[in-house]
């Protein structure tokens, strides 16, 4: 409760930001729609590729800014003198980041039944977008550890890319879910993909996320001054 509670704070602290962010479904939707009141599948699936990669480099980019700033305001000391341990206050710039997403994923879905959108491309896309937005979420806040913001999120996005490649025979469930976004949905073995791709997105996801706690249990915080 103690994360969710900060989480909620942070998000709170940039919710003039984070509306824009998850309006922007909205905004492509209308522009589709200006162009041709009856957009082709072939549109419509191009957009949501296009969408779900905006979702998750929204993940990576507000999850490696958030230590960040919370340093330079010197917030980070204040919260930790109250009783919330740093696996506590990791968690919250867990959620913080990849809450957003969700609310994301909220608007695609229904822009998606607004455009008509096949239900193998809605329901492919958002399902492998929040999948994948697991791990982005924790490899975020790893990088942010040790790296600024910016450089952080890029580099979270080339991790997350790096198993795109892996030889044929050697491909993990990530790379189909990445494929997905990239690609279109799959045809076939779709319930192996999806199956597959939820253990391995939670269980990298919390082994990234426990790896970054350990780190931050062990370093002196580091303030930044404006």
């Amino acid at each position: 409760m103690k994360s969710l509670r900060i989480a909620r704070q942070l998000l709170w602290a940039n919710r003039w930001l984070w509306l824009i962010l998850v309006l922007c479904p909205w905004g492509m939707t209308a522009l589709l729609l200006i162009g041709d009141l009856h957009p082709a599948p072939e549109d419509i699936a191009a957009i949501f590729q296009q969408q779900g990669i905006y979702g998750l480099a929204l993940v990576a980019f507000a999850g490696s800014a958030l230590l960040g700033n919370e340093q330079r305001s010197r917030r980070i000391v204040l919260v930790l003198s109250r009783a919330v341990s740093r696996r506590q206050y990791l968690a919250a710039l867990w959620l913080a980041a990849f809450l957003p997403l969700v609310l994301y994923a909220l608007d695609l879905a229904i822009t998606g039944l607004v455009l008509s959108a096949p239900a193998n491309v809605l329901g492919q896309t958002l399902g492998a977008l929040l999948l994948l937005s697991l791990m982005m979420a924790s490899l975020a806040v790893l990088a942010s550890l040790a790296l600024p913001g910016v450089v952080a999120g890029i580099l979270s996005l080339a991790v997350l890319s790096m198993p795109l490649l892996l030889p044929p025979g050697w491909q993990i469930a990530e790379t189909r879910l990445i494929q997905v976004l990239l690609s279109g949905p799959a045809t076939e073995n779709v319930r192996m993909v999806f199956g597959a791709g939820s253990l391995e997105a939670l269980v990298l996801s919390a082994a990234i996320f426990e790896g970054a706690v350990r780190i931050f249990e062990q370093r002196d915080l580091r303030l930044k001054s404006e």
